[in-house]
């Protein structure tokens, strides 16, 4: 899996689109902001054929974007999992599960995106 780092790229790139228009269109007020995965995960998923012919620029490109979401997905998810006394009067309990689930699927696929392009990253320095 190492050596093929489109492939976990483009099951996180699909991961932030399903979750994000599944966001987007189970949330009455269709909140723009839920389409950010969305957008993102199309934009992993156009850096994968150069990924897979081994271009650097985009493998950076591609761990910087998933860095980013990561972070944000994953201080989402604990917003949902641990929430303070404003984010429970904000949400109700179906939808902080929603969130927790969505948020933490993201993260997930973010994190084994991440492990995969950084064993990659490892395994290239130590051969070349």
């Amino acid at each position: 899996m190492i050596d093929k780092p489109q492939i976990m790229n483009n099951v996180h790139g699909a991961t932030l689109i399903g979750a994000g228009l599944s966001s987007y269109l189970l949330n009455e007020k269709r909140p723009t902001t839920a389409l950010i995965p969305a957008a993102a995960g199309s934009g992993l998923l156009l850096l994968s054929k150069g990924l897979e012919k081994g271009n650097q620029t985009l493998a950076h490109v591609a761990v910087g974007v998933t860095g980013i979401l990561l972070f944000q997905t994953l201080r989402s998810f604990l917003q949902a999992a641990v929430p303070d006394v404003e984010t429970e009067a904000k949400f109700d309990s179906a939808t902080l599960n929603r969130r927790k689930l969505v948020f933490g699927l993201m993260s997930t696929t973010g994190i084994a995106a991440m492990a995969t392009y950084i064993a990659g990253f490892i395994e290239k320095r130590k051969n070349g």
